[in-house]
């Protein structure tokens, strides 16, 4: 995107968001003071003054928003994740005007019409969000708005990156071809790109194609030509970008310290490591946990009775599973497959056909319902809601020493529901993928970002088996 034409979005987001902010306003007060189910005692407030209060409302709207990166131009999230960042804007922008009409004495305002404009606001505010993402989207999808992309490097994050650009069109990146330091493959395609030259040669094909963006993946590099390779985009105005996951360790959670003059990188804290993140979660867990059990009591009932007249076995099946720290723990879960399943096999991955399973143990796992025992786990504290999923200990030796930082994902707790499962990273799928998926989670981790995979998990049926 030019830097006229996101300069000329920027102000577009930035009138729609002011807009729905002053309807949502509006719409707060005709809730609180011109609806029958709502007694006003006394004179009805002016109207005017509610709007007058409009010159600190948008600003603080509007510099939340900002805080949460929704006025980022390139911002490649889902819709949903958006949705869920305009309301945890949102609610923190209302929680900062509670502070101010506190100490603000000149006019009294009322604390209800903060509250239906907190329900307004996010309402209206989501609506012309999603309206907004969608004329963009439609935008990019008509080739309006592309970004040609050279990727130097043909290896697993070129793959990564290739299927993103194929799978979503509506960010608006094209991969127009990909530079191999293998010369056997120029010629071939790379999930659908092209190889068209060697990656050696790469400062020729840049003037040859003048992309709009270079993503430099190739591992061979040394420091000297990547410098030369950055001063070469910069010199003819193209974006840069240089993949930094080259061996499974880079993270957006990393920081820079200096020690004297020296740039050391590490990791920051992750934010369940801060003791009262942690209490928060787990109150949530409590209830949530108790409210599920108690909502889903009578499903428990059918599918106990029907474990029971199908071969008489347990109705629980448990299983060691490592959680935080490599604490060893029993998971529970409603049994699906027969029992001694494993005695001939020993430990292996649920397939799709698996002859081991029951009648209604098809039924169980397709729809997720032989999970809900691991509530007990969750009310136990060996598990949360949602984290990484738990692993037995006989394949976690195995990942651990193939799959980079494997087991970093041990340092929380692990969860009935995750981040990587509602993408379809569960049963027999990518381990290094799934791994990442959970890193991210682990970095960005909120009540709110749980909240919104606990509602993707109703909908996770895919590699459910």
């Amino acid at each position: 995107m030019s830097p006229a034409r996101k300069s000329k979005f920027l102000f577009v987001t930035y009138l729609c968001d002011s807009a729905a902010i002053v309807l949502s306003l509006v719409a707060a007060y005709a809730l609180r003071f011109h609806t029958s189910f709502i007694d006003v005692r006394g004179d009805k407030p002016d109207v005017a003054a509610y709007l007058q209060s409009l010159l600190v409302v948008i600003p603080v709207y509007l510099a939340f928003f900002r805080t949460y990166g929704l006025y980022q131009t390139a911002r490649y999230i889902r819709r949903i994740e958006e949705m869920f960042l305009v309301a945890k804007a949102v609610t923190f922008a209302v929680i900062a005007l509670m502070a101010v009409t506190f100490f603000y004495r000149a006019f009294s305002y009322s604390r209800l019409v903060l509250v239906f404009l907190w329900f307004c606001s996010i309402f209206f505010l989501i609506i012309e969000r999603y309206y907004l993402i969608q004329w963009e989207y439609r935008r990019k999808r008509q080739k309006k708005e592309i970004a040609r992309v050279l990727v130097v490097g043909a290896n697993r994050n070129t793959r990564n990156i290739v299927q993103w650009a194929q799978h979503n069109p509506h960010y608006g990146r094209q991969v127009i071809g990909v530079l191999s330091k293998d010369p056997e493959l120029i010629g071939k395609h790379f999930e659908g790109a092209e190889i068209i030259g060697p990656a050696d040669e790469c400062e020729k094909w840049i003037d040859n194609r003048n992309p709009d963006e270079v993503i430099i993946c190739e591992t061979s590099f040394d420091r000297d030509r990547l410098a030369d390779l950055v001063g070469l985009c910069e010199d003819r105005f193209i974006e840069v970008r240089i993949g930094a996951d080259f061996f499974g360790l880079m993270s957006q959670n990393v920081a820079v310290e200096y020690i004297s003059t020296v740039p050391l990188l590490g990791f920051r804290p992750l934010p369940l490591d801060d003791p009262w993140n942690r209490f928060l979660k787990r109150s949530s867990d409590l209830l949530v946990a108790l409210a599920m059990i108690v909502a889903t009591l009578p499903v428990w009932l059918v599918v106990i009775g029907l474990i029971k007249a199908m071969d008489r076995g347990p109705i629980l099946y448990k299983q060691e599973r490592m959680g935080r720290d490599q604490k060893i723990f029993n998971v529970y879960k409603f049994r699906t497959m027969r029992v001694d399943a494993e005695r001939e096999t020993g430990p292996v991955w649920a397939k799709p056909e698996d002859t081991r399973r029951t009648p209604i143990g098809n039924f169980l796992r397709r729809w997720n319902i032989d999970e809900l025992p691991q509530l007990l786990n969750v009310l136990n504290g060996d598990m949360t809601l949602v984290g990484p999923r738990p692993e037995r200990p006989h394949f976690i030796g195995q990942f651990r020493e193939s799959i980079p930082r494997y087991m970093a994902r041990h340092k929380i707790k692990c969860g009935l529901t995750g981040w990587a499962q509602v993408n379809g990273y569960r049963g027999d799928t990518s381990i290094q993928e799934r791994v990442k998926y959970d890193l991210y989670y682990m970095e960005n981790w909120s009540l709110l970002f749980d909240l919104e995979i606990l509602v993707m998990t109703l909908f996770a049926f895919k590699n459910a088996y």
